[in-house]
């Protein structure tokens, strides 16, 4: 393995594997590192190439086609975004990337829409909606599947999150990184972060760039087994846990000599969700080092930090 980089944690998921086994490896890797990969999670080698055929499709469209779809026409954070449209750390320009957010869809008129649910964009492209749409459904069970496995790892009932994302706001984002040849010492393809919500499944093309910063504050490059998705935990699930479990800085660096795509799927609970520390995470005479917040209260306040539309 080249020095710099590393494996992370790889868990078989599927219903078969031991279930304890896989709790013990999620309650570990959620500790440490930060990061873990899932096999055995469902989603078809199908809809994993499918979805980055269409990613692909959709950045090839003509600028103009794009921005028709511009993030900024919509009041729930569901469309286009340019390079350099997103700053994730401050201090550097903008990241290097353009993305097209999609969520599951909601008509506008419906009684029960959140502010961050509602009708998506979507692109005039053959198969395209199909495959996002099916694809977002996948991991999404994907996802509730491994969130049954995280509550009991946090000594809960295996239910706990079910109640909690039955109306889940969930943020499926194609990226693309465009190749620079030279980038600028100022500037990455996304700037180093944790993420906002509970769980991101991220789904890549294999092409490097993802790294991620260990405690100690080094950067690693990381490796995962094709067909697994890479899982991190965002700083709402941080929160809920009194930082037992690790919402880890990672960034992503500019390729040099081809585009980069990848598709990161956020996973967060209903928009009312009350998150505060649970009693499991806290220790004899410790308090809870967040106040109380609501999801989607939450999610809110950091889009309103980071992406230029919404300043």
């Amino acid at each position: 393995m080249a020095a710099g980089s590393t494996a992370i944690p790889v868990i078989d998921i599927s219903a078969s594997a031991p279930a304890e086994s896989a709790c013990a490896q999620i309650d570990a890797a959620c500790r440490g590192i930060g990061f873990f990969a899932i096999t055995g999670h469902g989603v078809s080698g199908e809809l994993l190439d499918g979805v980055l055929d269409v990613t692909q499709m959709f950045f090839a469209q003509p600028l103009a086609d794009k921005n028709a779809l511009a993030i900024e026409l919509s009041d729930h954070h569901r469309g286009y975004a340019g390079v350099e449209g997103e700053l994730l750390e401050p201090g550097l320009r903008a990241d290097y990337k353009e993305t097209m957010d999609f969520g599951p869809e909601v008509p506008a008129d419906d009684p029960l829409r959140s502010p961050l649910e509602g009708p998506n964009q979507w692109p005039d492209l053959p198969g395209f909606r199909d495959t996002v749409e099916a694809y977002q459904a996948a991991v999404l069970g994907a996802a509730k599947r491994l969130l049954r496995l995280i509550a009991q790892a946090l000594g809960q009932e295996r239910s706990f999150f079910d109640q909690r994302f039955e109306r889940p706001l969930v943020g499926t984002r194609l990226i693309r990184y465009p190749a620079v040849a030279e980038p600028r010492p100022d500037q990455l393809g996304c700037g180093a972060h944790s993420d906002y919500g509970c769980v991101t499944l991220l789904h890549i093309d294999g092409t490097a760039g993802l790294q991620l910063a260990e405690i100690e504050g080094r950067w690693h490059d990381v490796i995962a087994p094709p067909g697994s998705f890479i899982v991190n935990l965002g700083d709402m699930l941080a929160r809920w846990t009194n930082d037992r479990y690790r919402a880890t800085v990672h960034r992503v660096q500019s390729p040099t000599t081809a585009d980069r795509y990848s598709v990161p799927t956020f996973v967060n609970p209903s928009y009312d969700t009350i998150v505060e520390c649970l009693p499991s995470c806290l220790g004899e005479g410790e308090q809870p080092k967040y106040p109380t917040t609501t999801s989607g209260a939450y999610l809110q306040s950091r889009f309103d930090e980071t992406f230029a539309y919404r300043q």
